[in-house]
């Protein structure tokens, strides 16, 4: 389908994430139509984010019938991006649905086959999938550059303090009302991290994935630092390493090798270093709603359409029924700060270590591993 008409937008889901959306549309000005916003909580109103004379909905359904969009935005709880994206494909809407699309194998196939019934196009918000550096490590690996890939590996150290795991009801929980919830390092924050290394290893199948996930807080019951590993159907072995417990930041390093050389690249900011090269160069970004606007008017490919989230979605499936992780000892441990925050020592060093050599935790000389 292509077209030359204004885009009607609407969005579902005006908190959280859902104001980034909301900066993104209002940013637009006139070059879209931001139709309706709808929230089951009060829509706040504000001079950075005002709601003008856009529609005001508390029923996705309502908002659907009476703004018919051609984009639905979804930035809602994961528990309900299948029913609401069912509805809006089904109204006719394409869908922007922010990560994770669903949270396991099941309701990913019924998602794909309502998208395939309806011939609409479902694009999910890993929105480094849009980064223009992926496009020169590809070019570097045809090139014979960086010769056959072997391993992707991925470390992230970042902090979260007490309040963070008070942010909703569902934070910090491993489920609520009967659902899993997507919650934790590897399910959330670095969900970005893990689509990233699959993507750039191929987008290939994962063999069995070898899981480590540990908590540093007895109120919590998902991960807080984790690691993972696999090998795809490809050969490429996988490991990704994070932590919410850092005392340094990595910000969100993937070591790429292959068998003639080594690529570098910061998923969060787009810098890429190739081999030969001794300093990163600084790669753009295509946003995502806008390659989800220039596919519906050209055709062009989606960036990160539904189909490459399929190995991302049993990986977090697999994540999301695990047990609750074991719980760190507090003799390494380190609490800081007014609103605190829980340091896990020497867990910086571990994910680089652990992503650059392909480890698990297990296997690092840790005293908590």
């Amino acid at each position: 389908m292509t077209e030359t008409i204004t885009p009607r937008i609407a969005l579902v889901g005006a908190g959280g994430y859902g104001l980034h959306h909301r900066e993104n549309l209002l940013a637009r000005g006139r070059d879209i139509d931001f139709v309706g916003i709808c929230d089951t909580a009060d829509i706040p109103d504000t001079d950075r984010l005002p709601l003008g004379e856009t529609p005001v909905f508390a029923d996705y359904r309502a908002m659907l019938e009476a703004t018919a969009p051609h984009i639905v935005i979804i930035a809602t709880p994961p528990p309900t991006h299948l029913p609401i994206a069912t509805a809006a494909m089904r109204a006719g809407a394409d869908v922007y649905l922010e990560k994770p699309p669903v949270t396991d194998l099941a309701e990913y196939a019924e998602l794909y086959q309502v998208m395939t019934d309806t011939g609409r196009n479902v694009q999910v918000g890993f929105q480094a999938l849009g980064s223009h550096a992926i496009d020169a490590l590809r070019d570097a690996v045809e090139s014979g550059l960086l010769g056959d890939i072997e391993t992707v590996g991925v470390a992230g150290s970042w902090q979260r303090p007490d309040s963070y795991y008070r942010r909703s009801p569902w934070a910090g929980k491993r489920e609520l009302d009967g659902a899993l919830i997507a919650d934790g390092a590897l399910a959330n924050p670095f969900a970005h991290a893990s689509q990233q290394a699959i993507a750039l290893a191929g987008d290939w199948p994962l063999g069995p994935v070898e899981l480590e996930r540990l908590r540093t807080r007895a109120g919590i019951e998902v991960d807080d630092t984790a690691v993972w590993r696999a090998v795809n159907k490809n050969g490429v072995r996988i490991t990704v390493a994070v932590t919410l417990c850092g005392e340094r930041r990595v910000e969100g390093d993937i070591y790429i090798k292959g068998t003639a050389g080594e690529a570098w690249l910061e998923y969060t900011t787009d810098r890429l270093r190739l081999p030969g090269e001794t300093e990163p160069r600084q790669y753009g970004r295509t946003d995502l709603l806008d390659n989800l606007i220039t596919h519906r008017r050209e055709g062009k490919g989606l960036l990160s359409g539904l189909r490459r989230s399929k190995t991302f979605t049993g990986l977090l499936e697999q994540v999301l029924n695990d047990s609750v992780p074991r719980l760190v000892a507090d003799e390494h441990l380190q609490r800081v700060d007014e609103d605190p925050v829980t340091i896990l020592k020497g867990a910086d060093q571990a994910v680089v270590d652990a992503a650059r050599d392909g480890r698990l935790f297990s296997e690092l000389d840790l005293p908590w591993g």
